[in-house]
C-alpha cells in the first residue's frame, strides 16, 4: 500500500513541476512533455491490464530428496509472453514443514522483462527433516509506474522435497542388546553363528548380492568381487517401537537421526527387523518390516506422516503384551520412559532421544 501512494506522490509531484515549467517560460517543449506525462498513466495501465493474462508464473525445487543441513534451492519462474515490463513483481512464497506446524512466508521482490522466460534461484538450508512443501501462493505485479497492481495466484503452483536424517555414529549399541538365542530362537545355530551380525563366512560375489554384503577391501586385494556370509534369519529379530514423542525441532531431528542410523545398521549387517508404532486412528500397534537400506528410507517417509503422539503406558504395555518370540525390542523416546527400570539404556543423543532394550 505504501508503494502505491509513494509512486502517486511521485507523479503528481512531478506533473505539478511540469505545470510550473511550463507557466514560467511558456516554452512548447515543456507543453508537448507535460502533455505525454499525462497520457502516459493511462497507457502504461492500459497495457498493464492487458499483460498480466500472458504472464505465467510456478515454483521448482532443485532437489527433490536430500539430507539434514544440506544445502539446495528453489526456482520461481516467470515467462512473460508480453512486450509489458514489470519491473516490480513481489513473490510470495510459503515453506512449510509436514512436522512442523509453522509456516514460514517469504516476500522477493524481482522484475519480469519483456518477451522473456525469468528463473530466479533462491538458496535455502533445510536444516529439519521432514516433507517440505514449497508454495508459490501469489504474485503482486505493478505497472511501470507504480500505479496500479494486480494480484496473481498461480494455480497449482507448489513443490515438495523429502529432508532426510544425518546418519550418525552408533558404536556398538546393537550389540548392546544382548539376548542370547536357544532352540526356539529366529537364528539358525546349527548351521551358522547365533548372531545375525557375525560374518560367517567369505565367498565370492553372486548376482542378488546386496551391495553392503561386498568385502571392499579384500576385493581390491584379490581383484574380484568377494561377499560376505552373515548368519541366517528366518524371522524379524529386532523390532524397533517408535513412539513419535518429539516436542521440538531439536527433539524432532535428533529422534529421526536415531531411527534412521539404527536402521541402516541392521540392514547393512543382513538382519531382518521391523519399525512399530501406535496408532491413533485403529488403537492398535502398526509395523513395517524392513529388509533393506531402501526399505529403511522408505519407512523413515511413512512416518513423516504419522501424526506424532506422545505415547502412555497404555501403549507401552500393549506393545509388550504381543507375542514377541525371541526380538531383541528397542524402544525409541524423548520423553520418560515408563518401563525404565524394566530396560538398559542402549543410547542417549544429547539429552534429546534415548534408545532403549527391553
Amino acid at each position: 500500500m505504501m508503494k502505491t501512494v509513494l509512486a502517486y506522490l511521485r507523479y503528481f509531484v512531478f506533473l505539478a513541476l511540469l505545470v510550473f515549467l511550463y507557466f514560467f517560460n511558456n516554452h512548447p517543449g515543456f507543453l508537448l512533455i507535460l502533455f505525454a506525462w499525462l497520457l502516459a498513466p493511462v497507457l502504461s495501465i492500459t497495457l498493464f491490464f492487458v499483460s498480466t493474462d500472458k504472464v505465467s508464473l510456478s515454483i521448482k525445487v532443485r532437489s527433490g530428496m536430500l539430507y539434514r543441513e544440506e544445502s539446495t534451492a528453489f526456482a520461481l519462474n516467470a515467462d512473460n509472453r508480453s512486450f509489458y515490463p514489470f519491473s516490480n513483481a513481489f513473490f510470495y512464497c510459503t515453506v512449510s514443514n509436514n512436522l512442523n506446524p509453522n509456516n514460514f512466508e517469504h516476500i522477493y521482490d524481482l522484475s519480469i522483462a519483456p518477451r522473456e522466460h525469468m528463473c530466479y534461484e533462491i538458496p535455502i538450508q533445510l536444516t529439519n527433516c521432514g516433507n517440505y512443501t514449497f508454495t508459490l501462493s501469489r504474485v503482486v505485479l505493478f505497472d511501470v509506474l507504480g500505479l496500479v497492481r494486480r494480484t496473481i495466484r498461480p494455480a497449482a503452483a507448489t513443490t515438495e522435497s523429502i529432508v532426510l536424517p544425518m546418519e550418525i555414529e552408533l558404536e556398538n549399541t546393537i550389540e548392546g542388546t544382548g539376548g542370547a538365542p536357544n532352540e526356539e530362537s529366529v537364528y539358525e545355530r546349527n548351521e551358522k553363528g547365533s548372531d545375525p551380525s557375525e560374518i560367517f563366512e567369505i565367498r565370492e560375489y553372486r548376482i542378488g548380492d546386496r551391495p553392503q554384503q561386498i568385502h571392499w577391501k579384500l576385493s581390491a586385494k584379490q581383484k574380484d568381487l568377494l561377499a560376505k556370509e552373515f548368519g541366517d534369519t528366518v524371522g524379524e529379530s529386532y523390532e524397533i517401537f517408535l513412539c513419535n514423542d518429539y516436542t521440538d525441532n531439536h527433539q524432532l531431528d535428533a529422534y529421526f537421526d536415531v531411527m534412521f542410523s539404527i536402521g541402516l545398521s541392521l540392514a547393512r549387517k543382513g538382519i531382518l527387523f521391523s519399525y512399530s508404532w501406535y496408532s491413533e486412528q485403529t488403537a492398535t500397534i502398526e509395523k513395517k518390516t524392513v529388509d533393506s537400506e531402501e526399505k529403511v528410507t522408505e519407512a523413515l517417509i511413512s512416518m513423516y506422516y504419522t501424526q506424532t503422539r506422545n505415547n502412555n503406558r497404555t501403549a507401552f504395555q500393549l506393545f509388550t503384551s504381543m507375542p514377541e518370540g525371541m526380538r531383541h525390542i528397542m524402544i525409541l523416546t524423548t520423553q520418560p520412559f515408563p518401563l525404565k527400570e524394566q530396560s538398559r539404556q542402549l543410547l542417549n543423543l544429547n539429552n534429546l532421544v534415548c534408545l532403549y532394550a527391553l
